[in-house]
């Protein structure tokens, strides 16, 4: 007996084609998916949305160290200038000395970062970044007391140790402001 292959075609065709039931059942899970997809889209949206703090140890706001060095000596020669001027922090002579004391400022904090983030690391999460404060402490002290001796003077030491406390406090809120914005942008 042999087969007749237009039979076997047929059932072939007809376990291929779906019923009726398997058509809406498969349309059901149609519209469940693209359900699952647009709410997966709504939640990703609402994740944006939300903002959260993150800690960049040593961050940068250009991957070039030349635009990144010269981004932050102007911006922290424009900080250091409005705090000094706006609350009294100290005296000067003349504003070149201002740039100058940054300029020099900038040079050893930036190498100064550099070297704890790569050989020292474990005290950044120690200290949980306190180290850098106290870095900076010490340079805006050396600088003030052996370098800018008579051109810039703090009026006393708490408000020296106030100064620098602001100065990285408001330099850090705004340099995340700064690099979050540019990550938007895709500048950085």
């Amino acid at each position: 007996m042999e087969k007749d292959p237009i039979t076997e075609e047929e059932k072939i065709e007809d376990e291929l084609v779906p019923s009726e039931e398997e058509k809406k059942e498969l349309e059901s899970l149609l519209k469940a998916i693209q359900e699952l997809e647009k709410a997966n889209k709504e939640d990703l949206g609402a994740k944006k949305k939300k903002g959260f703090i993150a800690i960049e140890f040593g961050g940068v706001f250009h991957h070039n160290v030349y635009i990144n060095f010269v981004f932050n000596l102007i911006f922290n020669l424009t900080l250091t200038f409005l705090l000094i001027e706006v609350f009294n922090f100290a005296t000067y002579d003349n504003i070149t000395y201002i740039a100058l004391f940054v300029l020099t400022y900038t040079i050893i904090e930036t190498y100064y970062r550099i070297y704890i983030l790569m050989n020292h690391f474990q005290f950044i999460v120690k200290s949980l970044g306190f180290i850098f404060f106290f870095g900076y402490v010490a340079i805006f002290f050396v600088l003030d007391q052996y370098l800018f001796v008579r051109s810039i003077d703090f009026i006393n030491e708490t408000l020296f140790v106030v100064f620098v406390g602001l100065f990285t406090i408001i330099r850090y809120i705004l340099s995340t402001m700064l690099r979050q914005n540019f990550r938007k942008r895709n500048l950085r």
